[in-house]
């Protein structure tokens, strides 16, 4: 899953060696501003792209941390035609 978010940029991942281990995926400097340091490994030095392993309940945490920081006040002008509705299929 890639998430796009005023903390950085994110890429989760779940490992196929554990299924209750996830690892997250971003730049030194984004994982840098969430996590700790010393948790934080190379994972592919051509591309300077880092990772951290988490849990799924410090997974959770993460998330929720990126849903309370999103700004709402840039959603003041959203508007949403209902013409984008008319074709969908609801379940």
């Amino acid at each position: 899953m890639q998430i796009y978010s005023i903390l950085g940029d994110f890429k989760v991942i779940q490992t196929i060696k554990n299924r209750d281990e996830l690892l997250i995926l971003g730049t030194y400097k984004d994982l840098g501003r969430v996590f700790d340091s010393n948790r934080i490994f190379l994972f592919n030095p051509s591309e300077s792209l880092f990772g951290i392993y988490l849990c799924k309940q410090e997974c959770a945490e993460f998330m929720n941390n990126i849903i309370q920081d999103i700004d709402y006040h840039e959603w003041e002008g959203l508007k949403i035609e209902k013409s984008a509705y008319k074709n969908q299929i609801q379940a």
